[in-house]
């Protein structure tokens, strides 16, 4: 029995899962690549990917749009995770599908992991929480912050090609809802904190301080 019962871990933790961060907008509001920001001892970029280390998933890849190539001198960013999107104007959805398109052509993998660039809270633990949500066979796994549905996300490879048709400014919001009775909600406050404006940045500068304290 105990051997069967490792058995059963083992296969859970065979699935190969690879993370997108979704970083092709043009940081409008704040008027400034949020990217780029000063956060802890690099950019707020490379604190998200960060977290997404290689013990979590099998590689992390980012798709960038306005302000490409300076993001990528300022995060030291390398070739090889980096999808360079165009037509980001046409919105978040596009640039999702887009590196979707990249990224199931380049191996095999089980699941998505979806994030965006300006969730600074959002920890490894929270991530290796929703990593043994979808190893535990559940189909999607999404983020609850503020009663709202969202990334981050898993997505497993049964979504993959409907990943690929998603358009517009809601990214992969619709889908999540959709198959809602796929859905294991991950309840996460922490992702309620975003930062698109000056004064986001300034309270999350704020809020680390007061921790230190």
């Amino acid at each position: 029995m105990l051997w069967f019962n490792i058995q059963i871990v083992l296969s859970k933790k065979s699935k190969k899962i690879v993370a997108l961060i979704l970083a092709a907008g043009e940081s409008s509001r704040l008027g400034m690549p949020k990217q780029n920001l000063k956060y802890g001892n690099s950019t707020l970029l490379n604190h998200i990917k960060e977290h997404l280390t290689l013990n979590i998933v099998v590689q992390t890849f980012i798709v960038l749009g306005a302000y490409a190539d300076d993001i990528i001198e300022m995060s030291k960013l390398e070739e090889s995770e980096v999808i360079k999107f165009k037509a980001w104007k046409e919105g978040m959805g596009s640039s999702l599908a887009f590196a979707c398109s990249k990224i199931f052509n380049k191996n095999d993998y089980d699941g998505i992991l979806i994030t965006l660039s300006d969730l600074p809270l959002v920890d490894a633990d929270n991530y290796q929480k929703m990593i043994d949500l979808f190893q535990s066979e559940y189909d999607i796994v999404a983020t609850k912050a503020n009663n709202s549905l969202g990334v981050p996300a898993i997505f497993g490879a049964d979504y993959f090609d409907e990943l690929l048709q998603v358009k517009g400014s809601k990214g992969a919001k619709p889908l999540i809802h959709k198959y809602m009775d796929k859905v294991k909600v991950c309840k996460n406050e922490k992702a309620a904190v975003d930062i698109d404006t000056l004064e986001n940045y300034s309270s999350l500068i704020q809020h680390n301080k007061y921790k230190k304290k």
